[in-house]
Parts: structure tokens; C-alpha cells; sequence
């Protein structure tokens, strides 16, 4: 193989900019107001999240493939990272009950918003930065689960809330 051949085609850095720019507005928007949600619609967010976080690492493995254990082991860290975080950013959020059952009032919380887009934006940075490969798509892929760890997390602790008003009245009788 030849050193001097052109690797696989590079995406558009202002393609990727105008992708970052639309999901940062899309979450900016969902986590700037409080929210009333279904349980139903709890998981949709997040699975919406995780599907794009998919969507990343894949296109990045397409472009930069990197061995299958070096992203095991990113998304191993990525997780470990952003699990607690995500535990910690969602304990201070009130949650309340709504008018109807199994439905709630979720406080803002813009530190969510900030934690999954600033994952994207480093993710950017670093392949800006380091030099194409490996090394980048990896470090890129870990910041991503890290973000997406986090927000599963929230919405766990989120769920977790709920489920404790949603059983308080029982309880009490």
C-alpha cells in the first residue's frame, strides 16, 4: 500500500459544523424550558440520543477504522465517566406530577444540554486537532459516550423520581 495514496474521503468541516449547529439548537431548545412528559416520552429522548451517538461512531469507524478492542475500551471509559456525572447532574432536578397519571413536570436543566453538545464540540476539536487516524476517532468516540452515559443517567435518575411520586400515594395509605 502506498503512503502517498489519498485516504478514505474526509467530511466536509463545514457539513459537520452545520450538523452540530442544528442538534445543538434541537437540544438547546428541549433543555431550556420546563418539560411535561410521558413516561413513554422519558425514553424516547434518550433513544433518539443514543441512536445519533451510533450514527457518529459508525461514520467515524467508516472514515478512520480503529481495532475493535480500542473502541470497546473507549466506550468502556466513556461510560465509567459519564454515568456518575450523569447521576450527579440529575439529582438536583425536580420533578413533579402533572394533572394526569404517569405523566410529569420536569424542572430545566441546561447543564444536560451543555454536557451532550460540549461532547460533540470536543469530539470535533480533537479531530481538528490531532492528526487523522486512529488515535482521534477514538478519543472522539469515548467523548461521545460520554455524553450519551451521562443523559442516560439523568433520565434514569429522572425516572427514578417519577416512579417515587407516582408510588408515594399508595404507600400513604
Amino acid at each position: 500500500m502506498d503512503p502517498a495514496a489519498p485516504g478514505p474521503p474526509q467530511p466536509s468541516v463545514w457539513n459537520q459544523l452545520a450538523i452540530y449547529i442544528v442538534i445543538a439548537g434541537v437540544v438547546l431548545f428541549r433543555y431550556s424550558r420546563p418539560m411535561k412528559m410521558s413516561i413513554i416520552r422519558l425514553f424516547i429522548t434518550p433513544f433518539v440520543f443514543f441512536a445519533m451517538t451510533v450514527m457518529a461512531i459508525w461514520s467515524s469507524e467508516i472514515i478512520n477504522p480503529a481495532p475493535a478492542v480500542w473502541i470497546a475500551a473507549a466506550v468502556v471509559i466513556g461510560v465509567a465517566l459519564g454515568v456518575p456525572l450523569g447521576i450527579a447532574m440529575s439529582s438536583h432536578r425536580i420533578v413533579r406530577r402533572s394533572e394526569k397519571p404517569h405523566v410529569m413536570y420536569v424542572e430545566p436543566s441546561w447543564i444536560t444540554a451543555v454536557i451532550w453538545i460540549g461532547a460533540f464540540i470536543l469530539r470535533a476539536a480533537l479531530r481538528l486537532l490531532m492528526p487523522p487516524g486512529m488515535m482521534a476517532t477514538v478519543a472522539g468516540d469515548g467523548l461521545v459516550v460520554f455524553g450519551i452515559a451521562a443523559i442516560l443517567a439523568s433520565y434514569w435518575v429522572i425516572y427514578r423520581k417519577f416512579r417515587a411520586l407516582d408510588e408515594a400515594p399508595a404507600q400513604a395509605t
